[in-house]
Order: C-alpha cells, then sequence, then structure tokens
C-alpha cells in the first residue's frame, strides 16, 4: 500500500479526532481509490477480519440472499413483511442507485450521512488497529471497496442492532464477503441466470455451484426452480450439508395479472400455492409481473421463520408485500416514466414480458444504456426482437465500463440487419441527460418511456429527475 494512502488514512482519523466534519462524497471518493491499492482477499482472509471485529454477525439473526435477477426485491419484500409484523429490520444490499447511503437500511431508510460517516472512520481505526496487532510492517491488509462496506454493515448492526438482518450477496456466493458470517437463520437463492461469467463460470451449472456455496450446513435454504440445471446443483449442495431445500416453482404462481383502483393505483395480483398456506389476490405496488417470483421467495422464507418461532401474520404478510416498494424495478420515476434495472438477458426478458401488455395509448419508447461486460448483443438483438418500441433512445452511460456510442450503434445495426427490421429510428447519444432531455421534449401525449439495460441507467435517470 502507498504511502499516500496511509497518509488519507491518518488523515481522516486525525479530523475525526479534532472534531472536524468529514462529507459522505469524501469517504466515497476514498472507497473509489480502494481498487487501485488492493485485491479481493479470500474467505479465510475475510473470516479473520471479522473474528478481529468480535464477530458480531453471531448475534445476528441473519437472512442471506443470493442470486442472479431479484435479489434486491427478495430482500425487500422480506424486510417490509418483518417490519409489518413489527420488528426492527437491517438491509445490506448493493449496488445503490443514486447514493451510497442507500446500501445500509434501518425499517426501509437509508442512514443518515452521520452515522455513515461515523462507521466509515470506526473501520479505518479498526483497520489500523488489526494491522498493528498482526505486526504488520512490510503489508498492510486493507479490504476491498465491497469488503470495506460488508465489515461497515457488520459494525453498524452491532451498535444499533436491529431484531434481524437481510444481507445480499455482491457477487456470486461461495467467496463473496457475506458469506464469512457463520450462522444465517436462512439462505435465499434467487432466479440464476448468465451474469458475470467471467468470475462464476461460462455455465448454468458452474453459476449455480458459486451462489449455492452461501448453502450452510443445517440452515434452510429457499430457491426459485427456474432451470433444471440450477436446481439439481442447489439440491445437491443441500443434502450434502443436511440443509432442508424449500422449492418455490413457477405452477406455485398463479392467476398473474395488472389491476387499478379506483384512485389510479396500479398493482400486480397474483394467487400462491405457499408451502405453508394459500394465499389469494396478493397485491403488489408494482407493474412488473416478474415480481410475483421474488415475493413468492419472500413469503416462503418468512414461513420459515414462522417456523422459528418468529410471529408473522397472515396480514403481515400480505401489508408488508403490498407496501413494499424496490427503487429502479419497473418504477414509474415520472407519470409513464419508468426505470428497471434489468442487465442480462434474463433480467431483459423479464422486462420486455411486463411491458408487452402495458396499456399505452400513444407510443412505447425506450432509452437504452449498457456497459461493456455484459452480453450486450444478445441483449440488443432481445430488444429488437420483441418489437415493442416505436422509437430506441441510446445513450453513454456516465462511467468508464460504458460501451461507446460506435459499439452501441454496431450491435444495434448489425442486430437489424441479421433480423431484417426496418423501420424502427435510433438515435443515439454521448450520455444520458440529452438522451433524456430529448425524449422528454419531443414526447407526446399517451406515450410511456422505459429505460432498461442497466443499474447504473436507473441511477443517473433518477438523480436526475
Amino acid at each position: 500500500m502507498s504511502t499516500e494512502i496511509l497518509g488519507k488514512v491518518a488523515d481522516f482519523i486525525s479530523r475525526a479526532d479534532g472534531g472536524e466534519h468529514i462529507s459522505v462524497t469524501e469517504c466515497e471518493d476514498f472507497l473509489n481509490q480502494v481498487p487501485s491499492f488492493t485485491d479481493k482477499h479470500t474467505i479465510e482472509d475475510t473470516r479473520a477480519y471479522l473474528d478481529f471485529l468480535g464477530n458480531p454477525d453471531e448475534n445476528m439473526k441473519i437472512i442471506h440472499v443470493a442470486g442472479t435477477n431479484g435479489k434486491g426485491s427478495a430482500c425487500s419484500y422480506i424486510s417490509s413483511i418483518l417490519m409489518k409484523a413489527g420488528y426492527s429490520v437491517g438491509m445490506f444490499t448493493s449496488p445503490h442507485l443514486v447514493k451510497i447511503t442507500e446500501r445500509f437500511q434501518i425499517d426501509g431508510k437509508p442512514i443518515s450521512d452521520g452515522v455513515f460517516v461515523e462507521v466509515f472512520i470506526e473501520m479505518l481505526r479498526r483497520t489500523v488497529e488489526y494491522n498493528s496487532d498482526k505486526g504488520n510492517t512490510n503489508s498492510f491488509y486493507f479490504p476491498t471497496y465491497f469488503e470495506y462496506l460488508f465489515f461497515m454493515a457488520m459494525l453498524l448492526y452491532d451498535v444499533y442492532p436491529v431484531d434481524y438482518l437481510v444481507l445480499e450477496t455482491g457477487l456470486g456466493g461461495r467467496l463473496d464477503a457475506t458469506n464469512a458470517v457463520k450462522k444465517p437463520l436462512v439462505s435465499v437463492i434467487t432466479e440464476i441466470g448468465y451474469d458475470h461469467m467471467q468470475y462464476l463460470g461460462e455455465t448454468i451449472e458452474e453459476i449455480a455451484f458459486e451462489k449455492a456455496g452461501i448453502i450452510k450446513s443445517g440452515v434452510p435454504i429457499v430457491f426459485f426452480d427456474k432451470r433444471d440445471e440450477s436446481t439439481a446443483v442447489i439440491k445437491k449442495r443441500a443434502l450434502e450439508l443436511d440443509s432442508r431445500a424449500v422449492v418455490v416453482e413457477s405452477r406455485n404462481i398463479q392467476d398473474t395479472r395488472r389491476i387499478e383502483d379506483e384512485a389510479g393505483n396500479k398493482y400486480i395480483a397474483f394467487s400462491l400455492n405457499s408451502l405453508y398456506d394459500k394465499y389469494v389476490d396478493i397485491r403488489l405496488s408494482t407493474e412488473a409481473l416478474y415480481q410475483s417470483e421474488n415475493a413468492a421467495l419472500a413469503v416462503e422464507t418468512v414461513g420459515i421463520l414462522r417456523g422459528l418461532g418468529t410471529e408473522i401474520s397472515e396480514l403481515d404478510i400480505r401489508e408488508g408485500l403490498l407496501s413494499a416498494k424496490w427503487e429502479g424495478r419497473m418504477e414509474e420515476v415520472r407519470p409513464g416514466i419508468y426505470v428497471d434495472g434489468a442487465h442480462n438477458i434474463d433480467g431483459i426478458m423479464a422486462f420486455l414480458e411486463s411491458i408487452k401488455n402495458m396499456n399505452c395509448s400513444g407510443r412505447k419508447l425506450m432509452l437504452f444504456g449498457i456497459v461493456s461486460d455484459k452480453q450486450y448483443k444478445e441483449i440488443v438483438r432481445s430488444i429488437l426482437e420483441a418489437r415493442e418500441f416505436e422509437q430506441i433512445y441510446v445513450a453513454v452511460l456516465e462511467t468508464s465500463r460504458s460501451l461507446s456510442v460506435s459499439d452501441l450503434k454496431g450491435a444495434f445495426e448489425d442486430a437489424k440487419d441479421e433480423l431484417g427490421i426496418i423501420g424502427v429510428p435510433v438515435k443515439y447519444y454521448s450520455n444520458v441527460r440529452d438522451a433524456i432531455t430529448d425524449i422528454i421534449t419531443n414526447r407526446k401525449s399517451g406515450d410511456m418511456v422505459f429505460a432498461a439495460g442497466s443499474l447504473y441507467l436507473a441511477g443517473q435517470i433518477k438523480g436526475m429527475l
């Protein structure tokens, strides 16, 4: 580690000791530098540091959630049900859309700037102490960006305790920093699909193996049976660890439909044949049909918690699901303008299925942006093949990972040629602000706008509107 970084660590601590104001922006700027001076550590390293912190996870009631798509939504539904039942709930998720404090929630609200800075500085102190105790002179252990935030979460919910902590993995599961927790109450795996293949493997079986790494001996696992390949891997791992497997299948979810009440509020409704009960006319405050799957996972998860003694009524479940809102997932940020964080092929297909039958008196328009390490050619082809949009706006995202205008244009032109599509205009922009401004300026009465392709895109739009 460079002396410059060590100097910044010392400076932060000195300023905090002197009572000087430190902003969240300063802390985040420092964290954004972390990838330049440290590498991902082994899970054993992470457990060793967690042990140094006093193993705060051992005093927490944790629900651990992994998966490719739907993790954040499932976390939100589980948390909301528990809150309706009268429990205090912490939730650690990633990434954030607009502000880093969103990653740490207590009772449905992000922590304050002051609490974030307090815990950030405490982590710096603990890291200096950790290296001193280990006698590190030639090397200085420093957590990666995500590891640092995870350890912050462990400190946060130790100092500000909650009844339950819903903990989302960052990437994968088996080697994820959050997998250092020793004994969650229940583990959850949402839909598994193709994403982050450079880290998790090229096949569904390989990706499922990484996700199934969160399964702990004797701890129940709830998962969605979407693909035979992933189901086989998860069941095998659960059997090896004597973990009770609770499977949610598509056939358990019936009569999914959109409804609108007299006040104009829009919902989806469905019935669920749960392992524990049959629920009729469950309602979610969203127009995303795919959310019924994540809500079903949440219902089965709290069913296990009920079996462990947690008092949760059917009314708590219904009202918790109805009141839950997860930003950036088919979220109507302005009337007729929706943002969806779909950023891989399965997410995009679910997004396209959701908008297929949405009532639109005008045109359907799309704003698209994506990062370069996704299956962008397949995603672009799927968007064009769906033939849902009369105009597509394509923008470069405010991140170094974004595709360039030329790469985006090449992907769309190649797909249009391959599919023989003509007459669907595509406009390209060097930034999201110009694109959304153009859309709003030229939008006609009855037009609906859908933005998808990246959580970066969803966050940037939410920050602008």
